[in-house]
């Protein structure tokens, strides 16, 4: 009876005062849902981001970056034209040879078919010269027959004679215009064949950058290349230490190279070639304390295994080791 009485209280008591049980209700309800779906547990930790160490007591640290051992060509245009056709895709493997675009050749070609027309003319022209050579010759080898003074006068043998040299004149120059015929064939041959780019080393196109009916310009400061091209087998690795490491620096120590993305990832690396000149440094992280007047020793290195998912201008960490410590300076 008591908890019937209860309840008819509570229903008086919420049907005089509507907005403050709402409101009651309403803070229960929040302090249920923060307690509960409010309040999710806390992902876990994502071990891939955490930077690689060191596996060296002693090492230099760098920046690799993924080239192809051709490094990477950026293939130019030989001359201004229309994009006409593109024969490969980035992804493609290509030899040494095999055509990447073209442009337009219309013109040149066009200018093959007069250059094969002058030459044909050149060549009737050769022949019809060197039929007149024959008769001024004969004419002559008559005259010198004959009595001079008698049967043919001395000036009459005299006009024979210049008259074959004239020919003989006339034949030398017909041949020196067909060789130069000939050899501005050959130039529109040449001018037709750089219209079609071909690739200059065996590899895989990386990236095309152009597409038919785009303008090639072989003039603009800014032209960075239609296709870029690299050999990735195997795969080279640039390395970028700090100048200040330049001195420590031993071509013999061993190396290893850690994604990025994934210190579990990494990579032995054996020596390639150093490149003896210090540039600035140009892959800027942007930290408020980086000096921008930074300059780097490149170090060229092979990567070796068989890496997979690995491609072209991904980054690596590059630990190199070494005996030579800072503490040496002050010794």
């Amino acid at each position: 009876m008591n908890f019937r009485k209860l309840i008819i209280d509570i229903l008086i008591l919420a049907k005089r005062n509507f907005l403050a049980v709402l409101g009651f209700i309403g803070l229960v309800a929040g302090i249920v849902f923060s307690l509960t779906l409010g309040s999710p547990p806390l992902p876990s930790s994502n071990q891939l981001s955490l930077p690689p160490s060191s596996p060296f007591d002693q090492n230099i640290s760098g920046l690799g970056f993924v080239e192809g051992n051709t490094e990477n060509i950026s293939i130019g245009s030989f001359t201004s034209g229309i994009v006409a056709e593109v024969f490969v895709k980035a992804g493609d493997s290509v030899q040494k040879g095999t055509p990447l675009f073209s442009l337009d050749q219309r013109s040149a070609v066009a200018d093959i078919s007069l250059q094969e027309k002058e030459m044909e003319v050149a060549q009737s022209e050769i022949l019809t010269t060197t039929i007149d050579l024959e008769e001024k010759k004969e004419e002559l080898r008559r005259g010198e027959s004959l009595t001079v003074g008698r049967e043919i006068s001395q000036s009459e043998l005299k006009k024979r004679q210049f008259a074959v040299v004239r020919a003989e004149a006339q034949l030398a120059h017909r041949i020196k215009e067909y060789e130069q015929a000939k050899a501005q064939l050959v130039l529109a041959k040449i001018t037709l064949e750089k219209l079609t780019v071909r690739a200059p080393v065996s590899g895989a196109v990386l990236q095309v950058r152009i597409r038919p009916g785009e303008f090639i310009s072989d003039t603009s400061p800014l032209y960075q290349g239609a296709v870029l091209i690299g050999n990735i087998h195997p795969l080279h690795l640039r390395v970028q230490i700090d100048e200040n490491d330049a001195w420590r620096f031993d071509a013999a120590a061993k190396a290893y190279a850690y994604l990025k993305s994934n210190k579990a990832i990494y990579f032995p690396l054996s020596f390639v070639r150093l490149e003896p000149y210090v540039r600035p440094k140009q892959q800027l992280s942007g930290d408020s304390a980086e000096r921008v007047d930074t300059r780097v020793l490149e170090i060229v290195y092979r990567i070796e295994g068989s890496p997979e998912n690995i491609y072209i201008g991904q980054q690596f960490d590059v630990f190199i080791e070494t005996q030579k410590g800072f503490q040496e300076q002050t010794d």
